[in-house]
């Protein structure tokens, strides 16, 4: 009888076994990794480089850049020129020069469609209108905030330009049983929506 049962635990014990023993027992316990970048860094002001005394030409310098989805790269410039050692290297973002497509941009500048206006502001963007947000996503090439909102009227395709960093332009379309605002950026950005009432903001980042 006690060899029996013997022989029974020890054909059982494979079956109570786990696949692999390596991970986590619970996967729902294992802890989760986010590429989430927290934005608690200091904004770049200028930073100053001095030069070893035998130094004579500066032959490349190397960026390390660390992206919005928390990814790495590195992207060298070529400089290949002579330089007086006796004076430091700088390095600070200008805060004079504007990209050609913002030219005489105030930072601030809106566009009225009627039935919803937008308000752009630095990197805020506020919406005002009666009409419920549906939905919100992005799409890139090029990089585009998609705003739907309930509203089944029929209106003829529009687009303004707003000309605000980061907001270029926006267009309104109807799609039947909702108008979509599509606002396109100048480069690629996650955003944080707010809603109260009929008052929309987006806050680029």
């Amino acid at each position: 009888m006690k060899r029996s049962l013997f022989l029974s635990l020890v054909l059982l014990t494979p079956l109570l076994a786990r696949e692999n023993p390596f991970f986590a027992a619970d996967p729902y316990k294992s802890q989760k990794v986010t590429s989430n970048i927290p934005d608690t860094k200091p904004k770049m002001s200028s930073i100053s480089y001095p030069l070893p005394d035998q130094a004579r030409i500066l032959k490349e310098v190397t960026f390390t850049i660390q992206n919005l989805d928390g990814s790495i790269e590195s992207r060298k410039v070529d400089i290949d020129q002579t330089i007086d050692w006796h004076r430091p290297i700088t390095l600070s973002q200008s805060k004079g020069s504007t990209p050609e497509k913002f030219a005489g941009n105030t930072n601030h500048s809106g566009a009225d469609f009627g039935f919803i206006h937008f308000s752009a502001e630095g990197k805020r963007l506020s919406i005002k209108t009666g009409d419920p947000l549906v939905r919100h996503f992005t799409l890139s090439d090029p990089n585009r905030i998609i705003l739907d909102f309930k509203r089944e009227a029929v209106f003829k395709s529009i687009r303004k330009n707003l000309g605000s960093a980061p907001y270029l332009h926006v267009s309104l379309e109807n799609h039947g049983k909702f108008a979509r605002a599509t606002i396109t950026l100048d480069g690629r950005y996650g955003y944080a929506l707010n809603k109260t009432g009929g008052l929309i903001s987006i806050t680029c980042k």
